[in-house]
């Protein structure tokens, strides 16, 4: 469209200085139609940084607990006394983990939940913590306690058998690279299927979700889950390959709480004793993922997991 004005000698030729309505709005489709196409590919783009620091994470506690091999010439236990009161592996490998002060602070003659032990108990390290998890979900106040330790989203691997089995003495053995004290004791030497194809540890974030209260006087503490680094439990930081990874419900089956998940797309990061990290598909064999569990089991198993 042109339009004319009149000067002192004559008329003059204009171009139009604004867009119309309708080439208005084609712009704006446009621009909706290139974020539709380009934000997939930024989720994606930030998941596969998230899964990249979670791998790295484990890559941290691989190398501590490689250390604490050295120092001790033993693997960490799953716990430290043999009623699931003592100290978590996670805890044992602190001073590994450049976390020297709090190894310094806890107190390995009490237990996890001691009060004198809370200080430490309490603390969020980045290392424990997947980067893809999420904690927070408002949740009633009713019934709230004290217990503010904090949240973990990695457990180490006790093997292929019920995670419970040797938490008291005479229990099914565990048949993993970290093992209860009941059990007896384990070092590299124990691996005889081969480090680099057997577990070390994995991703333990709930798809059943831990509860976090968002307000009132436990605000920031989690409940109903328990993904707490500092406690041996079976349900928080020793884990099996009995159920498949990433379960979506329990189907009455309480030991899916002990499998190992994560909040990625997939599959599930996890360990291998000799320190590799790999990303390993939901769908990948049980019989796989069991025979990868087992210390001494010589199945043929751990090569490329996808």
């Amino acid at each position: 469209m042109v339009s004319y004005s009149r000067w002192k000698g004559g008329w003059s030729k204009r171009g139009r200085a604004a867009f119309t309505l309708v080439e208005l709005l084609v712009v704006i489709a446009i621009i909706g139609v290139l974020v539709a196409l380009l934000l997939p590919a930024v989720q994606f783009a930030r998941e596969a940084a998230r899964r990249m620091q979670c791998q790295n994470n484990l890559k941290q506690i691989s190398l501590a607990v490689h250390g604490y091999h050295d120092a001790l010439r033993l693997l960490p236990p799953g716990d430290s006394s043999v009623n699931l009161s003592g100290t978590s592996a996670f805890t044992s490998i602190l001073a590994f983990m450049e976390e020297s002060k709090a190894a310094q602070l806890y107190d390995f003659t009490k237990g996890n939940s001691d009060p004198k032990n809370m200080l430490v108990v309490s603390q969020r390290f980045q290392t424990y913590l997947c980067p893809s998890a999420n904690f927070v979900r408002p949740v009633p106040i009713t019934g709230c306690d004290a217990n503010n330790r904090a949240p973990g989203t990695y457990a180490f691997c006790s093997g292929s058998l019920d995670a419970w089995g040797n938490t008291v003495p005479g229990g099914v053995p565990n048949n993993g690279a970290i093992i209860f004290p009941s059990a007896g004791t384990t070092s590299l030497a124990s691996i005889t299927d081969g480090t680099s194809a057997t577990f070390l540890a994995g991703e333990s974030n709930w798809n059943y979700r831990d509860y976090t209260f968002t307000s009132g006087p436990c605000s920031g503490q989690i409940r109903g889950g328990f993904s707490y680094w500092s406690s041996p439990y079976p349900l928080a930081t020793m884990f099996t390959t009995q159920g498949p990874f990433n379960p979506k419900a329990m189907n009455g089956d309480s030991k899916r709480l002990s499998n190992f998940r994560s909040s990625h797309p997939g599959g599930v990061n996890m360990a291998n004793c000799d320190g590799s990290v790999r990303y390993w598909s939901d769908m990948v064999n049980h019989l796989v993922l069991d025979g990868t569990a087992t210390r001494d089991g010589n199945e043929a198993f751990g090569g490329v997991p996808e």
